[in-house]
């Protein structure tokens, strides 16, 4: 954890911290190479002098430590940089012999090899050569078994091997990095393809099941229609009746249901045609649309006889509409399919506080419809009951 935190650098550019962290090292290793170096220093005549530029080094080098960690990476590095040209200049000038400055002036050139780009280790790299050699020049060594020309040839020989390698490891480096970025790129290029084709095939199939929902609903409903007049079918009758009926009698509300009956309409398609008999249920049907009521459902229960279910609805309220109805066929404007035509309805109608079961309910209305028919026909029968001899009580 302490390591961890000693090698922090406050930053979220990733590759900034990752240089951060080896300057950071560099400067940790620099520091811990100075105390054993002030230590010996204190055995050698005016190794006090010495120390002091040693001392002097480590405080501008902490600094630049604290600059990495805080994220400004770059100045303290060179804030390092300056520090150690400096102290090297700074020991010929002290001591009076050059005789290793300009080797000694390599090892920036080192660091800068690991620490900065191509363009900061030449710079670095020609400023400690010119350095180094103008000290030499200027201070050389005072017992040579070496020439001052030796030492710079050699300080020149070690930095320049030292930048061209780093330059040459950085340009490969360089090179590494963009054939990784541009294989990352294609990655990326071919995962934004894929994302997109997935997304369109996604979309695709999305709006396939949609369609396949829609038409299976679309059917599931043409199932329950009759194709001819658009009214509900006998299935829809015998799926939805049952539950009306329940969920009447589970409120204790009353629940009306009249059968009607096209008078004589096998005369219609005798005498007009089946095209004509086909057009009357169709006008019927509007008909039918037109007098009942919203919550009313209208079912084609088969050939000329229709349902009408009314919900909420007592006997008395329902003879009312299904009289309404009788009146709208019979002033229907049916000589517009033939001058002949004229056509009627006959309507048995009961409602559930009259009936027990929806069977009961059902075979009421067939009564009351059936009686319509013997009297006569264009005309609305109620069903009342029975009286105490088990008779029909019937009514219009």
């Amino acid at each position: 954890m302490a390591g961890s935190s000693l090698l922090s650098v406050d930053t979220d550019d990733p590759l900034e911290a990752r240089r951060g962290r080896n300057a950071l090292l560099v400067f940790y290793g620099a520091l811990v190479l100075g105390l054993p170096s002030l230590l010996g220093l204190s055995f050698i005549p005016g190794g006090r002098a010495l120390a002091v530029l040693v001392i002097a080094f480590m405080v501008v080098a902490y600094a630049g430590t604290i600059l990495v960690r805080r994220g400004r990476v770059s100045l303290g590095i060179w804030v390092f940089f300056v520090a150690i040209v400096m102290a090297e200049c700074a020991f010929p000038i002290i001591t009076g012999d050059a005789r290793l400055t300009a080797i000694y002036l390599a090892v920036p050139v080192v660091i800068a090899s690991v620490l900065l780009p191509p363009r900061g280790a030449v710079v670095v790299g020609l400023v400690s050569i010119a350095a180094g050699a103008l000290l030499t020049w200027r201070y050389p060594p005072v017992d040579p078994p070496v020439t001052a020309f030796e030492v710079i040839l050699a300080a020149t020989l070690i930095s320049g091997f030292v930048l061209v390698t780093s330059v040459l490891g950085f340009r490969s480096l360089r090179q590494e990095t963009a054939r990784a970025d541009e294989a990352a790129a294609a990655l990326r290029a071919t995962n934004e393809t894929l994302e997109l084709r997935v997304a369109e095939r996604t979309g695709q199939l999305a709006a396939s099941l949609a369609r396949q929902e829609q038409l299976v609903a679309e059917l599931a409903e043409l199932s329950l229609r009759d194709p001819l007049t658009g009214l509900y079918n006998r299935r829809h009758a015998d799926n939805e009746l049952p539950r009306l009926v329940a969920a009447a009698d589970r409120h204790h509300q009353p629940l009306a249901l009249a059968m009607a009956d096209l008078d004589h309409f096998k005369d219609v398609n005798d005498a007009h045609s089946y095209s004509t008999g086909d057009e009357v249920l169709r006008r019927f049907a509007r008909v039918l649309a037109q007098v009942t009521r919203g919550t009313d459902t209208v079912i084609r229960y088969g050939g000329e006889e229709f349902l009408i279910v009314m919900p909420q609805t007592g006997i008395s309220q329902a003879q009312v509409l299904c009289e309404r109805l009788r009146r709208a066929v019979e002033a229907h404007t049916w000589y517009e399919l033939d001058p002949s035509l004229h056509v009627t309805v006959s309507i048995g109608v009961t409602d559930t506080t009259i009936t027990d079961g929806m069977l009961a309910l059902a075979a009421g209305a067939d009564a009351a419809l059936h009686q319509a028919k013997r009297e006569g026909r264009n005309r609305v029968v109620a069903f009342r009951g029975r009286d105490d001899d088990g008779d029909e009580s019937l009514g219009a």
